[in-house]
């Protein structure tokens, strides 16, 4: 008689969530105009191709982590 014995995978990373993966593109774009001179606000990011439903849900988040990403560690 054939056996079968269950795979356990190792515990893999779960893939980020969309939301995540948004704000996360958004705060990429956000440092790319702040580097540039250019202003960041809610009209340049419709600019961009970002609706106004998604600026207003997303940009809040995406707004600490562009923050936190720009931040230089000296060590």
């Amino acid at each position: 008689m054939i056996r079968y014995q269950a795979f356990s995978a190792a515990s893999a990373t779960p893939s980020p969530s969309c939301r995540t993966a948004l704000i996360d593109r958004m705060a990429g774009e956000m440092r790319e105009m702040a580097f540039a001179g250019q202003t960041v606000s809610a009209e340049t990011l419709g600019e961009r191709g970002w609706s106004p439903a998604s600026i207003k849900r997303l940009a809040p988040h995406a707004v600490a982590l562009a923050r936190r990403q720009s931040v230089r560690r000296v060590a």
